[in-house]
């Protein structure tokens, strides 16, 4: 079997070749199709830090599942956007079952990690999954596995309510790959936002991963970690054109080259978080700690990048406002705004009249009409869940 694979691996660089083969201290630009496929020799689970309702992303993760060479071998595909309440109305539909879409899309709609509407792109990769798997009936099936919390929204009254499952959304999310990848060994992408993934420092000794990637490699997980990123290392002004003739999409290693040595966040944010920071800091306030800590770097932060073309190419995917106003769903958002504390106004700023908007904006300066301050957190913040009532 594993001889089969090497064979497998071998077609697929011999169709996709590498992009490039710089040498000295310049990265190895190399198909992200080939490179994911290639991780799963070595490594059972490959993480996906991604930046959320990207355009650019989801039309690569739907070619990824489309390639037979990943389909062959990936057997789930973890994702954030999924509440675990609907799992088994998502099993029959990328199963290729009629299942009604106000059924299963309450999957990625009725999460408790989402602010606001969600994306579009989440829907296409659970219907990219669909059609790959009936295309391939009969062979090796791609399973979705929802790694968001159960909660179900229609018995939400306040925000006690919500709390348990916000404060325990890793937790959870880490359970499942657990339960329904290490297992059962299976293989899995854990699609993830970049933040739940990055690493924390610099340890060969492994105490500066996640506390997802931590657990799982605790359990015996083979974890390899890819996160998107952009040409911006600095401020939001500061292009690195370096990257000018990167095609897209490519993934590089972080290791022994510039690409690594550049600030993570800045990279990861795309200019737009503010200064370079350390991921998870102290913030104890002693006097060894006055100086701010330098910046972490991209290769302490993960394996690989996902480079997608210069920052000011890529576009974020919003839910339109038509899709909301006057219809129920646009009322059930301004609920659970209300729920959560914040003013139904906020709707407006959450979609938009065209489809596509930048995925990165300038940021304000300060008092300069940003987004309202979050409320704060409810009381019960940290309550261990309920128990797991019967998937719909």
């Amino acid at each position: 079997m594993r001889f089969r694979h090497v064979l497998l691996y071998m077609q697929v660089l011999l169709a996709l070749g590498p992009i490039s083969n710089a040498q000295g201290n310049g990265p190895k630009l190399e198909n992200a199709t080939a490179v994911v496929v290639h991780a799963f020799e070595t490594h059972d689970i490959v993480m996906f830090g991604e930046a959320h309702g990207n355009k650019q992303e989801y039309e690569w993760l739907r070619s990824l599942v489309a390639a037979p060479e990943f389909a062959d071998r990936v057997d789930d595909i973890v994702v954030e956007f999924g509440n675990s309440l609907y799992q088994k109305s998502v099993d029959r539909y990328v199963s290729g079952e009629d299942v009604p879409l106000e059924q299963v899309q309450k999957a990625w709609r009725n999460m408790v990690g989402a602010f606001g509407p969600p994306s579009p792109v989440y829907g296409s990769l659970y219907r990219a999954v669909r059609e790959t798997n009936l295309k391939r009936r009969g062979m090796h099936q791609l399973r979705i596995v929802c790694g968001d919390p159960y909660i179900d929204w229609e018995k939400v009254k306040d925000r006690e309510d919500i709390a348990p499952y916000l404060s325990n959304r890793e937790l959870w999310y880490t359970q499942v790959v657990k339960d329904e990848v290490l297992a059962k060994r299976h293989r899995a992408l854990l699609i993830m936002g970049s933040g739940h993934f990055l690493r924390r420092s610099p340890s060969p000794s492994g105490h500066g991963l996640s506390s997802i990637e931590q657990q799982l490699q605790a359990d015996g997980g083979r974890t390899y970690l890819i996160v998107f990123g952009t040409n911006v290392t600095g401020g939001y002004d500061d292009i690195d054109h370096r990257f000018d003739s990167w095609p897209a999409p490519v993934i590089v290693s972080l290791a022994d080259n510039w690409v690594g040595e550049l600030p993570a966040l800045a990279v990861v944010n795309g200019g737009a978080g503010g200064g370079p920071r350390m991921i998870g800091g102290s913030g104890s306030g002693t006097a060894a700690s006055a100086l701010p800590p330098p910046p972490l770097k991209l290769k302490d932060t993960a394996d690989a990048l996902l480079y997608l073309g210069p920052r000011d190419s890529l576009t974020a995917v919003n839910m339109a406002r038509a899709e909301l106003q006057g219809t129920p769903y646009g009322k059930e958002m301004e609920r659970r705004l209300t729920i959560e504390g914040f003013p139904v106004s906020l709707l407006l700023s959450l979609t938009s009249e065209k489809e596509d908007v930048p995925q990165f904006s300038r940021p304000q300066p300060s008092g300069g009409g940003g987004p309202p301050p979050l409320p704060p957190p409810p009381k019960n913040m940290g309550a261990p869940l309920p128990p797991r009532p019967p998937s719909q």
